[in-house]
């Protein structure tokens, strides 16, 4: 159900909600506790946003190069353990669905990245011409060696990138608003964004995965610091009632079923 309009000055049209493909993780990776027996298929989902300053991509999907290349996939999938590999069939592929609304990498000109995992980082390279917002918390995890699980030094490592560090919530521009929301990892965040009719959107990235996440306060299966992670499940919660905000997770299967997709849009 969509939130009553705003009257928030806001810089954002639309928001577009860009389906990337899918992992198959076991339920537990989602649900801390869950039986390890049972098997989901989550949602990677990324999101465009139309602004009168330009295009924002919040995260940037998978790179399907690692997948297509038989060596790239085991090195970075099947031989660390993420078995099965993700699945990225061709129209999930985020230049498909850049080209299916009439744009280009080249187009976007703001990336913001809500923490440093595959699933978020995977396109950055194709965007080293964009400013790159990144909380300063997440920055530093691309110095560690080796780096944190599920980190691509291929993704990250890029020479020429123009990195925007933020240090805790910030308003990026009218509408958009970082939310600090570590746990997950050591400086993840989320967005708030207001949209003319929809009104506010809370964009969670993977503060919880699942809908349960969030209704029953539990916990996904790792994070980095577990005080964090609930208290940014139950700052997500506070601010869901507080505004009566549309709330968008990444990985939530159901979720993915019921949205609008691109080429569909919020305005």
């Amino acid at each position: 159900m969509h939130a009553s309009p705003v009257s928030t000055a806001t810089c954002v049209r639309r928001l577009f909600v860009l389906l990337c493909g899918y992992e198959i993780i076991p339920l537990s990776v989602s649900l801390r506790g869950a039986d390890d027996r049972l098997v989901i298929a989550v949602p990677i989902t990324a999101y465009l946003l139309d602004t009168d300053r330009g295009w924002v991509l919040f995260d940037t999907g998978l790179d399907e190069a690692n997948l297509r290349d038989p060596a790239r996939r085991a090195s970075h999938y099947t031989a660390i353990g993420w078995d099965p590999a993700p699945v990225v069939k061709p129209h999930h592929e985020l230049g498909a669905q850049l080209a299916g609304l009439g744009l280009g990498f080249d187009d976007i000109s703001t990336v913001i990245l809500s923490h440093l995992h595959a699933d978020h980082t995977g396109h950055l390279k194709r965007l080293t011409h964009a400013r790159v917002l990144i909380q300063k918390a997440e920055q530093a995890c691309i110095a560690q060696d080796p780096l944190p699980m599920a980190v691509f030094a291929s993704d990250i490592r890029l020479d020429g990138l123009r990195w925007d560090i933020l240090d805790g919530d910030a308003e990026i521009m009218p509408g958009i608003t970082a939310l600090f929301t570590p746990g997950h990892t050591p400086g993840h965040m989320s967005l708030r964004v207001d949209l003319p009719v929809t009104g506010p959107v809370i964009l969670t990235a993977d503060v919880g995965d699942l809908a349960e996440n969030f209704d029953a306060g539990i916990l996904p299966g790792a994070s980095v610091d577990d005080d964090a992670a609930l208290a940014s499940i139950r700052r997500i919660n506070a601010l869901e009632a507080e505004t009566g905000a549309l709330k968008l997770m990444t990985h939530d299967p159901d979720q993915a079923r019921r949205i609008r997709l691109a080429p569909e849009c919020y305005d």
